[in-house]
């Protein structure tokens, strides 16, 4: 495969001042993914996406961030990405059902997601199928149910996802853990 020819980095060969930034990650999930690995060669480009990950992720519930990590990966196909947030979503508390309606799994309980959830999975779907294009519809559903703040923060968190899921599939990345499906 032609993604194998880019140098994976361990977390002993990346700079020092990522490796303090990712090691509570690595901490966290109980493993250096390969995101990190490949990406850990640019490392002012990843402490400074990591420090924009904070800002986006600020206004929004974990609910809010994980039906839009959730949707968006499950919509491009992205299982690198896909896995953690179902991970993290059982490590928050979100059972099992709700993470398949947030990723909208055939047969799916969709009514597990609040008005909000769906209404932040709508938008995300309508970035991703229109490219950003044709979406004001989902932007202001979006924005009577959470609000102007809360709406700005999911679009920039949706692309965000999007970014992600686009270099994970470019890269064919895969985690050393399974889906909890």
């Amino acid at each position: 495969m032609n993604s194998d020819r880019i140098k994976r980095l361990s977390l002993d060969e990346i700079e020092p001042a990522l490796r303090v930034e990712l090691e509570p990650t690595v901490a966290r999930l109980g493993y250096f993914g390969e995101f990190f690995q490949v990406f850990g060669a640019i490392p002012g480009a990843v402490i400074a996406f990591m420090s924009y990950t904070k800002a986006v992720k600020a206004p929004l519930a974990d609910n809010e961030n994980e039906v839009l990590a959730l949707a968006v990966c499950a919509a491009l196909g992205d299982s690198y990405e896909r896995i953690q947030h179902e991970r993290l979503s059982l490590r928050l508390g979100f059972d099992i059902d709700w993470i398949a309606a947030a990723e909208g799994r055939t047969n799916a309980n969709m009514a597990l997601l609040s008005p909000e959830e769906t209404a932040l999975r709508e938008l995300a779907l309508a970035v991703i199928s229109g490219h950003g294009m044709g979406c004001q519809p989902a932007v202001s559903a979006a924005t009577l149910a959470l609000g102007s703040e809360k709406t700005t923060a999911a679009l920039l968190q949706i692309t965000r996802f999007m970014s992600i899921a686009t270099l994970c599939n470019a890269l064919d990345l895969s985690l050393p853990v399974p889906s909890v499906f």
